[in-house]
């Protein structure tokens, strides 16, 4: 079994965070191929993407208090199972309607990577170290979108948009047998009134009361839901708006990448010199001028998609700086019950995911001001949620 501060268990953990983005990264070329092949309108098939995140968000409601019963190893099995089977069950979907309530179930399964990997740092560490793990296992996630739509646009030229599905679950089952045969249980005392109603109602009321936790969860909703207005509009945005080929949409999204880990790597740098929150403070500013020039330049196509994706990486690369730092100070307060903290911290940032996934589909007309738009504002959202809920907070809890 791998050590608790090792980098093999910070590369599994990596790995299983990174499950999730290869599942939507993967399939971004496939959406306008998609809406062909199965005769489904555009937003019928955005549903893939939204209700793939949809059963992310309420699995992560459950397996997070299980965890807490029954521990981090076996639930993320339980999950990587579901995870598998769904992924096959999509390659041999014959209608969009059977694809999207896959995708549904694959989007159960696949939150436990990421929810649980957040529990397991919670187990093992705190503070500035939990900080620099999370921004390590963040630059191993972050490879996932780096190559999953060079991948997922050589599978869908050379073997049509079944073989991006069957990736997923061979994928799965190999990171099963990782889990079972690398991952120890990271839970010593494990709740056993965890999953009773007075117990789930008194952890909920002690999430949602602090305001710390509160604030910084949004914080990491906002951020979230920009990059994912952008994953789920990029693929009209790039390939019908601007016409880049499916087989180049790829190498745009890797630089988009590219950005996240420039910005945990940084913050793995800083976080031995700053604060968490001086770092958080300064991302937030880059993200909401990011946000501001990416609408100006979607509104005028100026510079055309290269001049768009310069805002955008700036955007994922201030993201890459607030969400390790967010998780933290999120979960801080939450020694004795990190399952269920993550699972909310999760349902939050993926229920975001998913409104802005549907904002952008609601309002695309054709140009790409929805999908910039859209980002612009959730970077103002996580901006105002810092300052209203967190400083104001802690403002308030101080006197």
């Amino acid at each position: 079994m791998l050590k608790p501060e090792s980098w093999g268990l910070t590369l599994l953990l990596g790995a299983l965070a990174g499950m999730t983005a290869l599942a939507i990264d993967m399939s971004l070329p496939a959406l306008p191929t998609l809406t062909r092949e199965l005769a489904a309108s555009p937003q019928s098939v955005q549903l893939t993407l939204n209700l793939f995140i949809l059963g992310y968000a309420a699995g992560q409601l459950v397996y997070g208090p299980l965890s807490d019963r029954f521990g981090r190893r076996r639930m993320l099995l339980t999950g990587l199972t579901v995870y598998t089977i769904a992924g096959f069950a999509c390659a041999f979907a014959p209608s969009i309607e059977i694809l999207v309530t896959a995708r549904l179930v694959q989007g159960f399964g696949a939150c436990v990577g990421p929810v649980l990997g957040r529990a397991v740092v919670r187990d093992h560490m705190t503070g500035r170290r939990a900080a620099q793990t999370l921004s390590y296992i963040t630059l191993t996630m972050a490879l996932a979108p780096l190559i999953a739509p060079i991948i997922g646009g050589f599978l869908l030229e050379h073997f049509g948009w079944p073989a991006i599905f069957v990736f997923f679950g061979v994928f799965g089952m190999a990171l099963l047998v990782a889990t079972w045969f690398g991952l120890a249980e990271s839970l010593k005392l494990p709740d056993l009134q965890a999953l009773q109603l007075a117990r789930l109602l008194s952890n909920y009321r002690t999430f949602f009361a602090n305001r710390i936790c509160v604030g910084f969860a949004f914080v990491n909703g906002f951020v979230f839901a920009g990059l994912f207005a952008f994953l789920s509009g990029s693929p009209y945005v790039l390939i019908e708006v601007y016409g880049v080929p499916s087989s180049r949409f790829g190498l745009y999204f890797a630089w988009s990448a590219c950005g996240v880990i420039l910005g945990a790597f940084t913050n793995s740098r800083l976080v031995h010199h700053f604060t968490g929150d001086r770092i958080l403070r300064g991302a937030l500013l880059l993200l909401v001028a990011a946000g501001a020039t990416l609408l100006l330049l979607c509104w005028t196509r100026w510079g055309g998609p290269l001049a768009m994706m310069v805002p955008i990486m700036a955007y994922l690369f201030g993201q890459g700086l607030i969400m390790p730092n967010a998780t933290v100070a999120a979960m801080e307060p939450l020694p004795h019950m990190a399952g269920m903290g993550a699972s909310l911290l999760g349902a939050i940032q993926m229920g975001g995911g998913s409104f802005s996934g549907l904002a952008v589909a609601a309002l695309y007309n054709g140009t790409p001001v929805a999908m910039g738009g859209t980002i612009a504002a959730m970077a103002v959202g996580a901006f105002l949620s810092y300052y209203v809920l967190v400083v104001r907070g802690s403002q308030a809890a101080s006197r």
